[in-house]
């Protein structure tokens, strides 16, 4: 399932097009591209139904995660400096079918978003406000927000519909297991500082990749992060860990920015 600079290796955000791998010097210069998952299995959608399609121009785009009836989490490089108008959300399906379609009404990307063209992607975060209320049910449910982070280790759930070894967009939501990295192991694979707007999650083989960017990670049933970016090509490559927005650090933000979104 997601930016990166690893000597020989090319890297890139986990975001919604498709990118040939890229030297690295040249990625320091133009940052980021895009990752799937990779090593995972089809899930239905009562499994994960905060789950959610988001498209653009009606076709998919990136994952995102419901926060309540009427607002989404995704990551803030799928919409950054996009216009509202041209996306929807897709619920309650674990296919790019069926289901409900609402279109998106407003867009707040986080204001200390730094955008791809930097290296160092911090707050990749960005909430949508419905047109409509989602209809709860069995395929349609809100998560909460985790209060902690989980211990290094810890096996934590990543899904989306990316890429995977042998389809650029899956046709069904896959899930897969990835175990929490250590901050400044995570900083050392990236060459780059830790910091406590992100987290890291890897297991060899498996994990998000391109096309995944803006669902959830999740932990005994609570969203803990937001897939963010990762190695380009291969995905789930041993040492190099997918970054996730770190949904504790951003709890409060996301709280608030999503009352205001809700009283628009």
């Amino acid at each position: 399932m997601f930016p990166t600079l690893l000597v020989l290796l090319s890297v890139a955000t986990l975001g919604c097009a498709f990118q040939l791998p890229v030297d690295p010097e040249f990625l320091l210069k133009k940052g980021p591209i895009n990752n799937r998952i990779v090593g995972g299995k089809d899930t239905p959608i009562e499994t994960i139904p905060w789950q959610v399609s988001l498209q653009r121009l009606g076709l998919y785009h990136c994952g995102g995660v419901t926060y309540s009836k009427n607002i989404i989490i995704t990551a803030a490089h799928c919409v950054y400096k996009e216009s509202p108008r041209i996306f929807d959300v897709r619920v309650g399906s674990k296919s790019n079918n069926g289901g409900s379609v609402i279109k998106v009404a407003k867009i707040i990307v986080h204001d200390r978003y730094m955008h791809i063209n930097n290296p160092k992607i911090q707050y990749d975060i960005a909430l949508l406000l419905l047109s409509s209320l989602l209809e709860m049910g069995p395929t349609v449910k809100a998560i909460p927000l985790a209060e902690s982070v989980p211990h290094d280790g810890a096996a934590v759930l990543v899904s989306g519909w990316g890429r995977t070894e042998t389809e650029p967009v899956a046709k069904y939501l896959k899930s897969v297991y990835v175990n929490i990295v250590n901050r400044e192991e995570c900083a050392r694979a990236y060459n780059t500082e830790s910091t406590k707007a992100t987290i890291c999650a890897t297991s060899p083989w498996k994990g998000a990749c391109s096309g995944d960017s803006g669902g959830p990670l999740t932990y005994n049933g609570k969203l803990v992060g937001i897939v963010s970016f990762g190695p380009v090509y291969p995905c789930g490559k041993p040492g190099t860990p997918v970054i996730y927005t770190d949904v504790v650090e951003l709890r409060k933000w996301i709280e608030e920015e999503a009352k205001v979104l809700s009283s628009a």
